[in-house]
């Protein structure tokens, strides 16, 4: 055993203090090694080694057995502005679906690993050998000590529950709000036993989501701006304070919420004014400490008194370039849905006028993401490749593509999201029957009848 993992609390400090910056190149004496391309936790591994004196292990047990302290390497990246952003979520020990569940969260696998964990921040740059990249801060993460250990505790028990349900195999990320179940293995087919069904379930390992570390980010290095909070100081729960907002303003109709927070404007932004102020929010909800750390978006949706949606959820216009260079496994469509949940504030039509019904918190099944949402991304990709956009022009100069249309899946599509049709990004592949090197910009959609069917309990 390596004397690393032998190491104090007070020679963890000295030594991560003196790793401040500092590059693993500096550390490496000459000698001549690689960071494997496309494996996220070579860089930690590199620092376990050359700065900790720690050999790669897969133990259960916290990296410093003694002080009971877990090294964990995570790299952070500049944004507009001038923020700063976590570049990818925390990932923690592998879930064990068939021992976890018997753990009280006090006394599991997960927190006897990371309790308590000495975090290095590296500043992540483009373009740039991963051994140049800096160390710039240190943090001891005890997660005790944490203002969020109580959600923390309830998303795990929420984890172990679904597995206690026989539903581990349909755990997604989104399910939570801090700690997340994220997929862990070289694809969907790295699979496993779970306890309480015959279904093989992907593997998974626990994490604290992008976004939470994001803010955690922007906490301790100093480049965070003070956030509104839905939660001022109350001893309520984010959950309870969700339904209390329902209690108080169901029923109501849009002009009666407009009259009760003093709103006057026809604007495109008034049903953002109007839940951000059920909300007490100044801002806009989705800014708010608790949105961003949890990856919440919050989108207002209408039915119709027959009740029906009549609007599509659009998502932000992809470059064809970026899709088909990006397989599925590592687009920004399966992160999105694998790690955001969806607030729909529900309102329904009455005569002339929109009555509030609700809310529901709301992610995308990871058999749904594995199945359509896979395959519409894989089309796309496909026909991006081909240079087969277009299927033919109307006689009226129309476009008509090959892209999958709301008629190919019950959950997804893929049509315009532009200004007009010159609003374009440049095509990878000459389009064959145009000639045309740029396309009028696309995105993905959810469709309206799967909004329906997500949200049919407000139509009893």
């Amino acid at each position: 055993m390596k004397s690393g993992r032998l190491y104090s609390r007070e020679d963890i400090e000295l030594i991560s203090e003196s790793a401040i910056g500092k590059t693993i190149n500096d550390f490496l004496n000459g000698e001549l090694v690689s960071v494997e391309e496309g494996n996220k936790g070579s860089l930690g591994q590199l620092v376990e080694k050359y700065i900790f004196d720690i050999e790669t292990n897969s133990d259960s047990a916290p990296d410093f057995l003694n002080a009971g302290i877990e090294l964990k390497v995570t790299p952070y990246k500049k944004i507009k502005n001038g923020q700063l952003s976590a570049k990818e979520r925390l990932v923690l020990n592998t879930i064990d679906y068939m021992n976890e569940y018997r753990n009280k969260f006090n006394s599991s696998h997960f927190w006897n690993k990371n309790n308590t964990i000495q975090i290095l921040w590296y500043l992540w740059e483009p373009n740039k050998d991963r051994k140049d990249l800096k160390i710039t801060h240190k943090m001891l993460f005890e997660l005790a000590k944490s203002p969020d250990l109580n959600q923390i505790e309830k998303d795990w028990n929420l984890i172990i529950d679904k597995i206690k349900k026989g539903k581990a195999h349909e755990l997604s990320e989104a399910d939570t709000m801090y700690l997340g179940a994220c997929t862990k293995g070289a694809n969907s087919k790295s699979v496993r036993k779970q306890p309480f069904s015959n279904i093989l379930a992907m593997q998974r390992a626990f994490c604290f989501k992008t976004s939470y570390m994001t803010q955690l980010v922007r906490k301790y290095i100093k480049s965070y701006k003070e956030v509104e909070k839905v939660l001022k100081g109350d001893d309520l729960s984010f959950e309870t304070f969700v339904e209390n907002v329902i209690k108080a303003h169901k029923g109501k109709t849009k002009k009666e919420l407009m009259k009760e927070f003093g709103i006057q404007s026809n604007a495109k932004s008034i049903n953002s004014l109007l839940i951000s102020r059920m909300f007490n929010v100044k801002g806009k909800l989705r800014n708010t400490d608790e949105f961003q750390k949890a990856n919440i978006i919050p989108k207002t949706i209408r039915i119709e008194e027959n009740g029906n949606v009549i609007e599509s959820m659009s998502l932000p216009a992809f470059k064809y370039d970026d899709v088909l260079k990006t397989p599925f496994e590592d687009s920004d469509l399966k992160e999105l849905f694998e790690t955001t949940k969806y607030m729909f504030f529900v309102f329904k039509k009455n005569d002339n006028d929109y009555v509030f019904k609700g809310i529901k918190l709301w992610n995308m099944p990871e058999s749904i993401i594995e199945s359509d949402l896979r395959k519409m991304y894989e089309d796309t990709r496909k026909i991006i490749r081909s240079g087969d956009i277009v299927k033919y022009v109307s006689e009226d100069g129309k476009r008509h593509t090959n892209f999958p249309g709301m008629s190919s899946s019950d959950i997804c599509h893929v049509r315009p999201h532009a200004r007009n049709a010159a609003d374009t990004y440049p095509l990878p592949v000459t389009d064959k029957v145009t000639g045309l090197n740029d396309y009028t910009k696309h995105c993905f959609w959810i469709n309206d009848d799967y909004l329906e069917e997500i949200l049919k309990e407000f139509n009893d």
